[in-house]
């Protein structure tokens, strides 16, 4: 058996009746494709994703959002992809509304809702079966075994799916993206309202837990910060770069401080990985006192 996630809330229901439909038509059989919708307007999309494939019975899951339309064959081509140690990200076919491509999104106009889908396109487009490098979001499948859980207490919404792959790599998975595709009507429920204050705050939580927004090394430090003639501004732009570590302290006047300064403590954990040693030095206003290298990174992999 394999095992179909389907997070929602209230909203939308529309949708989410849509894609109940869509998986029941092409596999009717429920102890061969098993459907979990788990409906909470209470709870972040991690914590409920997390909630859902909590009571899937399936060897393999695929996590989906109501907004998605599948086609024949999608499952069978998961199921032959998903193995132990890997995470498998399928294709989604979405309508150019964010025009940027990568490795498993593909623009097709295949219709904005379920209100102007063209069935009959979606499914006449096909990509020839393969598995590529890379993968992305939480649009993946995987053994149900291998699922390490999104974390939805530090994400409410975004940057918890850059956490969770981040999570995986550091725990030697291999990421793959496959052919089996969806059409992806893009963002009915996620978006709804204003989100950019809680993107915002989610890129925070992120930098506050892991030292770094983008690394090179994925490294992760006791760090703490020590600022001479300080101001409320300066603190704020700071403070979730550091965690109050002893490891590892940096020392700078926030008279002198520049935008470079604030450059170097965005790559600091990459800086110290590749030439970091014990004692002090200092780069342009920072000083910095390394007293131990430890790393603590894999502390992090799971919840």
């Amino acid at each position: 058996m394999i095992s179909l996630i389907i997070p929602t809330t209230s909203k939308n229901k529309n949708y989410t009746q849509n894609i109940l439909n869509n998986i029941r038509e092409i596999y009717p059989n429920k102890n061969e494709v098993e459907v979990i919708i788990e409906k909470n307007d209470n709870v972040t999309l991690g914590i409920n994703y997390n909630n859902a494939v909590s009571k899937a019975n399936g060897e393999k899951i695929i996590l989906l959002h109501n907004d998605m339309v599948i086609k024949p064959g999608f499952v069978e081509t998961m199921d032959k992809h998903i193995t132990k140690g890997r995470i498998t990200t399928y294709t989604r076919v979405e309508p150019p509304i964010f025009p940027d491509t990568y490795p498993g999104k593909v623009l097709l106009d295949c219709g904005s809702d379920i209100n102007n889908f063209n069935s009959k396109k979606f499914n006449e487009f096909d990509i020839e079966e393969n598995l590529t490098d890379g993968g992305s979001q939480l649009f993946f499948g995987c053994i149900k075994e291998d699922y390490i859980g999104i974390d939805g207490y530090t994400f409410k919404m975004f940057c918890e799916d850059d956490d969770l792959h981040l999570r995986y790599k550091l725990a030697g998975f291999e990421h793959k993206v496959s052919s089996a595709h969806v059409y992806h009507f893009v963002s009915k429920t996620s978006r709804a309202g204003s989100y950019q204050e809680i993107e915002q705050q989610s890129n925070i939580n992120f930098i506050k837990k892991w030292g770094f927004r983008n690394s090179t090394h994925n490294v992760v430090y006791k760090k703490s910060i020590k600022i001479y003639n300080s101001n409320p501004y300066l603190e704020q732009a700071l403070e979730p770069w550091f965690n109050k570590g002893e490891d590892i302290i940096i020392e700078t006047d926030g008279n002198n401080f520049t935008q470079q300064d604030f450059t170097t403590i965005q790559q600091l954990n990459d800086i110290i990985k590749e030439s970091g040693e014990i004692g002090s030095f200092e780069l342009g206003n920072l000083k910095i006192t390394i007293n131990s290298m430890d790393e603590y990174q894999n502390a992090l992999i799971k919840l």
